[in-house]
């Protein structure tokens, strides 16, 4: 309606999704193009959550395990956690992603009936990688979901750290609980946010004094099912919008993707986002038009003040490439 009323049609046309908004632009791509004849130039998927399947821990589903692992060592190596801390973040992930792939996925593909020799080898590492213990892994059955393990991480300390960002840290509510209490990113973060936007809204727009905004979508009956691309696609309750946007760059040789995700983001993983782009079905001439950026930060990653100019460099950079194709 919008690009009809104001005669743009002819001009560059971007979806910008972040979070839950990365399933729901991947989807849309697709929809667009098939349902209304609107090609993009652009999708940037900012942390994004494309697949409950991959990006969902704790739900006994094991691949989401494997793919929280790596974050959860940024996260005790940017807290000091780990003995001998390596120097180099990246070579230290390099190596835990190749143990989670190599060794950890296939420990976890044999269910519970894991013998346990390699069971405690498994374990070992886990622990020396987390910064927590084997014993821990060992009675979680090698299956630590992340509210357990921000929880379990600096309870010595009396401390959780975030989920949204795992550089956050705040005391502990109640130090023997198994989950975090909270998120220690929200108290630190949300006020000045929502504060800077209701201010924006009621004094520049002057719209919505007399309305409530509801900050966050958690509350929402959310309909999380979806149809996967395809003639007799199943409805599925585990929405996976990586086909839809399969089809889209398919469709449309001129659709470029950005991808933006944080090292520290234990709401949309980085190897999860990293796993889902690699399983994007399509051809190596369409999958060079996926950029995908890195940023020493959490979900969002425009709060760390180095990681908000490459975010920026990264976004207008992309367009710029993009706007003429």
């Amino acid at each position: 309606q919008y690009v009809s009323e104001n005669g743009r049609w002819a001009s560059p046309k971007y979806l910008l999704g972040e979070s839950y908004g990365g399933m729901r632009s991947a989807g849309l791509a697709y929809h667009l193009q098939t349902a209304l004849g609107m090609d993009l130039n652009g999708v940037v998927l900012v942390s994004p959550f494309l697949n409950a399947g991959s990006g969902i821990d704790g739900e006994e589903i094991d691949l989401p395990h494997v793919l929280y692992l790596p974050t959860f060592a940024a996260t005790a190596w940017y807290h000091g956690a780990i003995p001998s801390k390596p120097a180099s973040l990246q070579a230290f992930l390099d190596e835990v992603e190749r143990f989670a792939y190599q060794e950890y996925a296939p420990a976890l593909m044999q269910g519970y009936v894991l013998p346990e020799a390699q069971k405690k080898a498994v374990a070992a590492k886990l622990g020396a990688y987390t910064g927590t213990s084997a014993d821990y892994w060992e009675k979680a059955d090698l299956r630590v979901s992340h509210p357990q393990f921000l929880q379990e991480l600096l309870r010595g300390q009396r401390k959780i750290a975030g989920r949204i960002d795992s550089r956050f840290v705040g005391p502990a509510v109640n130090p023997l609980s198994e989950m975090m209490d909270y998120d220690p990113f929200f108290p630190a973060v949300a006020p000045a946010y929502t504060a800077a936007f209701l201010d924006y809204l009621h004094s520049e727009l002057e719209f919505g004094r007399d309305e409530n905004y509801v900050v966050s979508a958690f509350g929402i009956d959310w309909d999380w099912k979806h149809k996967t691309p395809g003639e007799g696609g199943w409805m599925s309750p585990l929405p996976n919008t990586v086909p839809d946007l399969a089809m889209a760059m398919t469709f449309n040789p001129g659709l470029h993707v950005l991808v933006q995700q944080g090292y520290y983001d234990l709401a949309t993983p980085y190897l999860a986002t990293k796993n889902d782009v690699a399983h994007l079905d399509i051809t190596p001439e369409a999958r060079k038009r996926v950029d995908v950026q890195y940023y020493d930060a959490g979900h969002m990653m425009y709060l760390h003040g180095p990681s908000m100019k490459k975010f920026r460099d990264d976004l207008a950079g992309f367009v710029r490439r993009t706007d003429r194709l």
